[in-house]
């Protein structure tokens, strides 16, 4: 099953995720936009995993967490992530509080122990859209999109399996981890 991990948003998030993806299409962006009730922030994209290996992921980085105190973040810009001179990703920008810094480095600690490895540097954000079009100049068209602070509390994790159509991916939440809660297995 292909897998990830992530942090679920609430509803203020997802309607200014909505709101930007507007904005970029009336602005001639073309791409594989993230659909509202798939807005999130990935901590972690395992790929194709067992699940039997998701049983036991779940329970131990369940256990590597709780008591874990809940937090917040901060989402708070529009970016893109570029190849060369051209957007690749947009996303919205989640300001790394020390708190979500060490949640991610303690869950990286526990997937390494079972075979995982991921990039040294941690950059949260939630992904808006895949760019498959871009108009001329396309860069000046996302200087003036900006979106107010909003909080986001954060007391659990979620992994997530993943199923590609053509249609867009379908997500099912399959584990959900409350720090103060334990495991909660999704049928």
């Amino acid at each position: 099953m292909r897998c990830f991990i992530a942090i679920d948003v609430n509803d203020a998030v997802r309607d200014a995720a909505m709101q930007t993806v507007e904005k970029l299409k009336k602005r001639g962006f073309r791409a594989s936009w993230v659909k509202r009730e798939n807005v999130h922030l990935t901590l972690f994209f395992l790929g194709e995993v067992q699940p039997r290996q998701v049983d036991e992921i779940a329970q131990h980085l369940c256990r590597r967490v709780r008591g874990f105190p809940s937090f917040s973040f901060v989402v708070e810009k529009v970016g893109c992530f570029k190849k060369g001179k051209a957007p690749r990703v947009f996303w919205m920008g989640v300001e790394a509080r020390k708190a979500l810094s060490r949640l991610y480095e303690e869950m990286r600690g526990e997937l390494s122990k079972h075979g995982f490895s991921f990039e040294e540097r941690f950059a949260p954000h939630i992904t808006l859209g895949r760019i498959k079009d871009y108009p001329v100049m396309w860069d000046r068209f996302i200087e003036d999109i900006n979106i107010e602070p909003i909080v986001v509390g954060v007391d659990r994790f979620s992994i997530y399996s993943s199923k590609l159509t053509p249609s867009g991916p379908i997500y099912k939440c399959v584990y959900e981890c409350r720090f103060e809660g334990g495991l909660i297995k999704n049928e």
